[in-house]
């Protein structure tokens, strides 16, 4: 469609038409989920093979503790800057490099020897990992007619609770057949081959030659409806340093900071908590920890997609899409944080396990419309990355904290029904974020 004037068309008709071939559109969402579910398998395989490399050089618990923690906080912090830059160099730009970097640090882990490069490595992923989701929302926002994005942000957001599922089987397997050195270096080289494709197939929709006339028309069918020519015109600028500063300026911004500060939270809990759970709380033997834990990721790969369902049905059914967005947020977390009350009380193995499994089907309610809600908390395109980077350094801040205050909690108490009730307020917390104080667009 290089031909085509972006001005002329968003100048023509309006109407939501939905193109009949070539939905272009779409692919982008499936390199945006491959990427999603490479992401998670490059950070969750050194979890898999953690016994056995301690085996092999000699490591203690305490330093393979150490090595796994030393993710999370460059990824937190790196989110700042990668959403800003995501803005500030595009998107396409900003992918490329993230793919590239996080993937040569992915196969060099398969080369450490000791506990000191095992950090290096792991503090670089979380580096080149950051830019992931705020390069794919920003993707969305570009791609998507207002109405669409909710689902569109949920398939790829679904890629995490894939890779979540996938990772121990494949890690595995690669692990049993060649060792824990091939398959760093095996599932890091995918990354290069996901990242072929995304420079293939990834355009801006307006440079995009197979995209069609018509599907472009229909992308673009409620921007002139939604923006006004101030609007149109700032967001084809870049942001600058100054006003990605005033951000942090609107309370809406810290709303969403400790919103998912409380999710992310609860989420990480799930991810480093819940196999030594189910083995220590409920009774199961390891190789049936194994099977339960990843019910929870199942059941939260259909939730993710539900939840991105609903807040487009409710903007569909007239919800201003902030709205539809914070509310589909609110219930999730309000649903979680009673099953997990509910889970800290009981004593059967059974109903303990659907509770956390339920738990995680609403918990995922809530992700894809915190991603989507970057593109409508926001009165410009140009701040899409930036408030969604914002919003997540919120959010792994609470996955930084959940494993240690967890900890803290079962040796001071003896059991995890502290730590649940914790979990459950926060979770609440979250609710009473979203769907109380997050009331206004953010306006720089």
């Amino acid at each position: 469609m290089g031909n085509v004037s972006p001005q002329h068309e968003l100048a023509g008709d309006t109407r939501l038409v939905r193109p009949r071939a070539k939905n272009v559109r779409w692919i982008v969402v499936v390199i945006l989920t491959l990427l999603s579910i490479i992401n998670y398998l490059d950070r969750g395989n050194l979890s898999v093979a953690a016994p056995l490399i301690m085996k092999d050089l000699h490591m203690n618990p305490a330093a393979m503790g150490v090595i796994l923690s030393s993710f999370v906080w460059p990824y937190a912090v790196m989110n700042l800057p990668s959403g800003w830059a995501v803005d500030k160099f595009g998107t396409k730009v900003m992918m490329s490099v993230a793919v590239g970097f996080w993937s040569v640090v992915a196969v060099a882990t398969g080369f450490m020897r000791t506990m000191g490069t095992f950090i290096l490595t792991r503090v670089l992923l979380g580096v080149g990992e950051s830019a992931m989701f705020p390069a794919a929302i920003k993707a969305t926002n570009a791609w998507f007619p207002k109405h669409e994005k909710g689902f569109a942000t949920s398939i790829f957001i679904a890629g995490t609770q894939v890779g979540l599922a996938i990772s121990p089987l494949l890690s595995t397997a690669l692990m049993l057949a060649l060792g824990w050195q091939a398959m760093f270096i095996i599932i890091g080289s995918i990354g290069f081959l996901v990242l072929i494709g995304w420079l293939i197939l990834y355009k801006d929709p307006e440079k995009h030659k197979w995209l069609s006339r018509e599907e472009f028309q229909y992308i673009r069918s409620l921007a002139v409806e939604a923006a006004s020519g101030k609007d149109t015109v700032q967001s084809q600028n870049k942001i600058t340093v100054v006003q990605w500063v005033k951000l942090f300026g609107q309370f809406s911004t810290w709303a969403m900071i400790i919103g998912d500060f409380a999710l992310q939270y609860l989420f990480w809990f799930y991810i480093t908590w819940l196999p030594t759970y189910l083995e220590k709380s409920e009774h199961l033997s390891i190789s049936k920890t194994g099977f339960y834990a990843s019910l929870p990721f199942i059941a939260g790969t259909l939730g993710v997609l539900i939840g991105g369902k609903i807040s487009d049905w409710l903007i569909a059914k007239g919800m201003t899409r902030l709205n539809g967005r914070r509310y589909t947020i609110a219930l999730g977390a309000v649903l979680t944080a009673v099953a997990l009350l509910i889970t800290a009380f009981v004593h059967n193995q059974g109903l303990a396990i659907t509770l956390l499994t339920i738990g995680m089907f609403t918990y995922s309610l809530c992700s894809a419309p915190i991603w989507a809600l970057a593109t409508d908390v926001v009165e410009s395109d140009a701040y899409v990355a930036s408030i969604g980077s914002i919003q997540n350094f919120g959010g792994f801040l609470g996955g930084a904290f959940a494993p240690i205050v967890t900890g803290v909690l079962v040796a001071s108490f003896g059991g995890f029904a502290i730590a649940l009730i914790v979990t459950a307020i926060l979770a609440f917390i979250s609710a009473i974020m979203y769907a109380f104080v997050l009331r206004r667009t953010i306006q720089v």
